[in-house]
């Protein structure tokens, strides 16, 4: 990737941040107008970013939207082949329960978008390329850390050289995997659904016209989501030993046995490309801090997909961590002290606790066959459906933008207080 030339001799930074993908370089991009000096480290080249096909997009939430907005990025990921999400449709299994959502009931003009993670990464990590207070270290990776009292030392391989740098904070952004979370110790609670998300392009007969579906079923929830030019993205979840399954059937005998899971509502779906699944487990760390170390994004959680909130908490993170650490660097306070990460695990911890707990609540909820709780469930949709003002609130607090917290949230640039 291009950028400021790394180093050859140890240098010091306010902040290291390892995994500069759209969390990481989300983070980035939101300290780069400020006064830090920052060293992003990151494993794949950018030729090796990922591809835009429909297996490799994410939904973007409103607020999303807003915080890439204040990151000076949202006209360029909205030009790149996005498609904004108007309307979602919900149901439980034979459409006994149905639930409806608009933009226009939020009083939004979209609930979000959809669009390629490969565009989302590279629109963040642009925004910092002609910072002189950001060095990208890219492909690399870090070989050794030690934490002192009042700083972090990482070496990193670079192009065949090893690096030296030292920083008051390193932040981990290295994914629900991270080396760096398992380095410092910090244990994690969670489990395995015993579930793959099967993924894949689709393009339906029928338009989407901007409307995500989604139709729980007692094997995992089936979805599609809207595209670009008519195409929707599959994220189908259902138990592992079958998803190996229908990852080795052709295309047209799993087209088929996607249109018995989902339905008529578009039509004749046939498959769009390759496929592929990826296992799927709550995984929660028991806290984001440790000395000199901060965890964000899927570092920090990884939640079920059915909600498709995953790297929209991520982003959340990236804009709450950021605002903390401007605002610790103004009054002159250490960025890597307990006292600042503190007040960023303070703000961040109850909205991704909520957002794991119920999603997984949802997931346990949808996966039982008891004809009772079936009763319930279609019982409840209808009566959210028909809610008026608490599925408006609903909706909004969904798509981020109730109650924003910091700058970015409300669509701002960082700045200064």
């Amino acid at each position: 990737m291009t950028g400021n030339a790394a180093p050859r001799e140890p240098v010091a930074y306010d902040l290291i941040i390892v995994g500069g993908g759209m969390v990481g370089a989300a983070l980035a991009a939101a300290l780069a107008p400020t006064p830090m000096r920052i060293a992003v480290v990151e494993a794949r080249s950018q030729a090796d970013q990922p591809s835009s096909d429909g297996r490799r997009v994410s939904a973007l939430t409103a607020g999303s939207l807003r915080i890439l907005q204040g990151l000076g990025v949202q006209d360029r990921v909205v030009a790149a082949d996005s498609e904004p999400i108007q309307g979602m449709v919900v149901w439980d299994g034979d459409r006994a329960g149905t639930i409806t959502f608009s933009a226009e009931e939020a009083g939004l003009e979209s609930l979000g978008a959809m669009a390629p993670n490969g565009a989302i990464a590279a629109a963040l990590q642009a925004a910092t390329v002609d910072s002189a207070n950001v060095d990208w270290y890219c492909p690399a990776a870090w070989r050794e850390m030690s934490r002192e009292a009042d700083r972090v030392v990482l070496t990193v391989e670079a192009g065949g050289e090893r690096h030296q740098l030292r920083a008051s904070l390193v932040v981990g952004a290295d994914g629900r995997d991270s080396a760096l979370r398992r380095h410092a110790g910090i244990p994690t609670v969670g489990w395995s659904y015993g579930q793959s998300a099967v993924v894949a392009e689709i393009h339906p007969q029928r338009p989407h016209r901007g409307r995500a579906f989604q139709r729980f079923l007692r094997g995992g929830p089936v979805a599609l989501l809207p595209l670009s030019r008519g195409r929707s993205s599959l994220v189908w979840s259902v138990p592992q030993a079958r998803a190996e399954g229908l990852l080795d059937l052709d295309e047209e005998a799993f087209a088929g046995r996607l249109q018995r899971a989902f339905g008529p509502e578009l039509g004749k779906l046939a498959v769009g490309g390759p496929r592929a699944a990826f296992p799927l487990r709550l995984e929660h760390a028991r806290r984001y801090m440790e000395d000199r170390m901060v965890l964000v994004g899927d570092a920090a959680h990884a939640v079920h997909p059915l909600a498709g909130l995953g790297l929209n908490l991520g982003l959340r993170d990236s804009a709450q961590l950021a605002q903390t650490l401007a605002e610790a660097h103004i009054a002159g306070e250490d960025p890597g002290s307990r006292a600042v990460l503190a007040r960023y695990q303070r703000a961040r911890r109850p909205d991704n606790w909520l957002v794991s707990a119920y999603t997984d609540g949802f997931h346990r909820l949808f996966a039982n066959d008891s004809r009772m709780l079936s009763d319930l469930r279609s019982l409840g949709l209808g009566l959210v459906d028909r809610s008026g003002p608490l599925k408006r609130l609903l909706m909004r607090q969904g798509m981020g933008v109730l109650g924003a917290a910091n700058r970015l949230a409300r669509g701002k640039p960082l700045g200064t207080p």
